[in-house]
């Protein structure tokens, strides 16, 4: 999380102090949670209709991420390397660039050509 947070910075022209790396923080970190796996679906009888609209409008609204307040819960709560995971980075300290755009940019000399 903190090298992605400083990639981030860098693009957004945003120079890192010296010793940010270890000063970032981070709140608020949200993960899915784990797969439950499927259940085989007994037949049932034709009356239990509403009771199934019920059940498939559940599985179709999605999982819901659940919110932690440092890594370590995320991480007994389940959290694997690999999956994906938000987060808030708080005491983030670094310089904004000037625009580096070289669109308008002349070469050095003055750009004339003795030829």
């Amino acid at each position: 999380a903190r090298e992605a947070t400083l990639e981030a910075m860098q693009q957004n022209n945003i120079r890192p102090f010296d010793g940010a790396r270890d000063d970032i923080e981070f709140e608020s970190i949200s993960i899915l949670p784990k797969k439950s796996k499927k259940k085989k679906k007994k037949k049932r009888k034709k009356n239990t209709d509403a009771s199934n609209e019920e059940a498939v409008a559940l599985e179709e609204a999605g999982p819901q991420w659940k919110s932690y307040g440092s890594m370590k819960e995320a991480i007994s709560a389940g959290w694997k390397p690999g999956q994906s995971f938000s987060f808030v980075a708080n005491n983030l300290k670094g310089q904004q660039l000037q625009d580096q755009d070289v669109t308008g940019a002349s070469p050095i000399g003055g750009g004339t050509s003795l030829m």
